[in-house]
């Protein structure tokens, strides 16, 4: 999931590959239509969580098919208070009959995880995330956020991850936006060992 990306880019990918990618979508943006492919909820907590703006986001996607997920608000790195606001946002969430994905922060365990959730969303720190995502899965679906790099991307997906999101696979045309058209297209991950092919998913993608 390109996450925050709703360029033409990302449209065309979906449209090519629908059944591999989707949007992360967050509160912090204002979106003058939902794509009709597949997509989830952020909470825009990782920079600052803003109540208004992701209830209003939860509102406007009524008008269209339902996410993947949506995101229980969290804080980053602590799994106490993580919880707390559980509790406290569960409850609000129920009614709108989104799935709904717990984020697990460091600290968590796999017995902390409200068994009433939907997803299990993998936060946390890069220190704690990439060795503590093996445990959650076959649970629940499981989600990996801030994956960015290609190796991140083929562990979660020998793993069993369900989804992951990132931001940075459409910054630039350099080799981690090649390797990610590779792996769309089901080839071995990696830059495409030719010139010719690169010309070719530039032509197709630009």
């Amino acid at each position: 999931m390109p996450s925050n990306n709703t360029g033409s880019v990302v449209k065309e990918l979906i449209r090519e590959y629908p059944e591999k990618i989707a949007l992360l979508l967050h509160p912090d943006r204002v979106y003058d239509s939902l794509f009709m492919g597949q997509y989830a909820i952020d909470n825009g907590a990782f920079k600052k969580f803003d109540e208004r703006k992701f209830f209003y986001l939860l509102d406007y996607a009524r008008k269209f098919h339902k996410p993947l997920f949506v995101t229980c608000p969290d804080v980053v790195g602590c799994h106490d208070r993580t919880l707390a606001l559980w509790h406290h946002y569960y409850p609000r969430l129920v009614p709108y009959g989104y799935p709904i994905a717990f984020v697990a922060q460091d600290g968590c365990t796999l017995d902390a995880v409200p068994r009433e959730c939907n997803w299990i969303f993998i936060g946390g720190t890069n220190d704690w995330k990439p060795h503590n995502i093996r445990p959650y899965i076959g649970i629940k679906p499981v989600h990996v956020g801030r994956v960015n790099s290609m190796n991140f991307l083929e562990t979660c997906e020998q793993l069993g991850v369900a989804s992951i999101d990132g931001t940075g696979w459409m910054r630039a045309r350099d080799k981690k936006y090649y390797g990610f058209l590779s792996y769309l297209k089901g080839e071995q991950l990696g830059l495409p060992t030719s010139k010719e092919s690169v010309l070719q998913m530039q032509c197709n993608f630009q």
